[in-house]
């Protein structure tokens, strides 16, 4: 379908059609290439500047392939909170608005106060047997929608359970759903999840097709034990983590449903909605440091949930990742949900995302690029081959390394962090220490700030002088000067500024470039002699670089340079 613009003014310019946008576009560019317009996602999906199409006819909601919603009708979202703690913290989440929660298997407390608050709920079985898990379920008599995560791939791929034991677990899976379908009626008990997937390095590609193949592999099980694909496709939910791109998540999770239609109909069960799907905040984007911005992550995290449409969300703490989570940071995560959804009506219209060529793209695109990593795991043996040889640890593992050169650049700032980061800030409680890995070929679970955090904590309390050498007049050394101050904010040292050589640990001249041309190789000589360690230049030396470099010059820092190995070098 092709969009027929009308002329529209611009200035003195009108837009009749693309190419007239496109030549408008170009003569601003003023000789770049248009390329640089473009973004490319780390799935290698290209995204345009301007969309003037959509990759098909849109389906109505409710409607296969399911891309626009599993129900023809709007249904309310639901709210599902964590519950690490007793009844008195589970009564206090349900009286503020929650209406599911997500308890540990034995927590008998705030199963209690899920039962008289009419609440559905998450099991976490990890620490339990799930035969043991769907007993103690049943003799509390569960009567409300419960989603119960047994889900024996991702326990061998934590290392929660022995990677030689899948086999056996998955043959057992069809008489285990079987008992729970007969004890507890309104449970799904087999979950598929992501989660630790993205926390290891995974993007949204590599999730879905990772996760469809664990899918598969559960259903196999479940068909060879007898069960009717339709049957078998009803004891499935999907738990997807939602991460910092905010219209990428929304298309990950439309592109989830009409993946699982597509699996769900070559099996024999085209009119088989999808698995409902849990949105959970995600924990890699989750920050020690300058904790109060995950108020924000959590907010755009839980929109595009939303949006999506999920049918349960679970947000964070702000506080998440350090050792206590205040009663704070649990209001502040419950409330951010209950104000999208009450006073910003997210949830009200039925796929408010359908119909924008750029969603509609981009979930065609990542859809098949998923399908297409899909079908390459599937002819290598499936997620259970992968888990069972090492190549799923190595190909996240990779992907990570991948991810954390992308960060180390700041081509993904982490706000607080590695942008903006808050020299001497106090924290409202100690940071988690990082678990050790007792399983060596267990995933490793990863936080976008994880790498920037570790260095502050080496270098901060260390007795650093850095100082910022202004050159010439403000309008030339301003922006220089506050780019370095916040380079070296991110390990939480506080720069001084001069404007003659001192002596310092590092100095860092900041000028204008046709400054440096004049003068930069005379004042590097100075600041040596004045007894400067180490001397920096800020800005990319160009051709000045062997002249810069013989005069005392040590170091560059420039945006896009790694700032890990910048600080590594100048501060260790």
């Amino acid at each position: 379908m092709k969009l027929a613009v009308n002329a529209v003014a611009i200035g003195e310019s009108s837009v009749s059609d693309f190419a007239a946008w496109r030549s408008l576009v170009d003569k601003e560019l003023a000789g770049a290439s248009f390329d640089k317009l473009v973004y490319r996602t780390p799935e290698d999906i290209t995204i345009d500047p301007l969309y003037t199409e959509r990759p098909a006819e849109l389906p109505m909601p409710g409607m296969a392939p399911y891309v626009r919603g599993a129900n023809a009708q709007n249904t309310a979202f639901g709210l599902c909170i964590r519950i690490d703690g007793d009844r008195t913290v589970a009564t206090e989440e349900l009286d503020g608005g929650a209406t599911a929660l997500w308890i540990d298997v034995g927590n008998d407390s705030a199963l209690e106060a899920a039962a008289v608050a009419h609440a559905d709920l998450v099991v976490d079985i990890a620490k339990s047997i799930p035969a043991q898990a769907i007993e103690w379920l049943a003799q509390r008599g569960v009567d409300k929608r419960i989603w119960i995560d047994i889900d024996p791939i991702m326990a061998v791929a934590q290392g929660v359970t022995p990677g030689n034991t899948l086999v056996k677990r998955l043959s057992h899976l069809p008489n285990l759903v079987s008992d729970t379908r007969e004890r507890l009626p309104n449970a799904r008990p087999l979950r598929v999840s992501t989660t630790i997937l993205h926390s290891a390095g995974a993007d949204a590609a590599d999730e879905l097709a990772l996760g469809l193949s664990a899918g598969v592999a559960y259903l196999r099980a479940l068909i060879a034990g007898g069960l009717p694909i339709t049957e078998a496709a009803r004891t499935l939910w999907l738990q997807l983590p939602v991460g910092r791109d905010t219209f990428g998540e929304i298309c990950k999770i439309r592109a989830a449903r009409v993946l699982w239609h597509k699996v769900l109909a070559v099996a024999g069960a085209p009119n088989e909605p999808p698995p409902p799907i849990h949105a959970v905040a995600s924990s890699r984007t989750q920050t020690q440091r300058d904790p109060w911005v995950n108020m924000l992550r959590v907010t755009t995290e839980m929109f595009a949930a939303i949006i999506g449409g999920a049918q349960i969300v679970t947000p964070r703490p702000f506080d998440d990742q350090l050792a206590a989570v205040s009663a704070l940071g649990r209001r502040v995560a419950r409330n951010t949900v209950l104000i999208l959804r009450d006073e910003s009506h997210l949830g009200r219209v039925v796929d408010a995302a359908g119909g924008s060529y750029y969603i509609e793209t981009r979930t065609d695109a990542l859809a098949r690029e998923a399908w297409k990593r899909f079908t390459a795991i599937e002819k290598d043996g499936g997620i259970t081959e992968l888990v069972g040889s090492g190549a799923l640890r190595a190909r996240l593992d990779a992907a990570w390394t991948r991810r954390a050169a992308h960060l180390a650049k700041r081509k993904e700032p982490v706000l607080g962090v590695s942008e903006f980061a808050h020299v001497g800030e106090k924290l409202p409680a100690a940071p988690i220490p990082t678990a050790p890995l007792l399983v060596s070929s267990a995933l490793v679970e990863h936080r976008d700030a994880e790498m920037f955090e570790a260095m502050r904590a080496r270098i901060e309390a260390l007795p650093f002088d850095v100082m910022l050498l202004a050159l010439g007049p403000p309008a030339e050394h301003r922006a220089r000067i506050s780019y370095s101050a916040g380079l070296f904010g991110i390990v939480g040292i506080r720069t001084r500024e001069a404007t003659s050589p001192q002596r310092a640990d590092v100095a860092v001249i900041c000028g204008s470039d046709e400054r440096y041309t004049a003068e930069a190789a005379g004042v590097a000589r100075a600041l040596k002699s004045a007894g400067v360690r180490k001397v920096v230049l800020a800005g990319r030396p160009g051709a000045l670089e062997t002249e810069l470099r013989a005069a005392g010059v040590e170091a560059f820092v420039f945006v896009g340079c790694d700032v890990l190995a910048t600080m590594e070098e100048l501060l260790l």
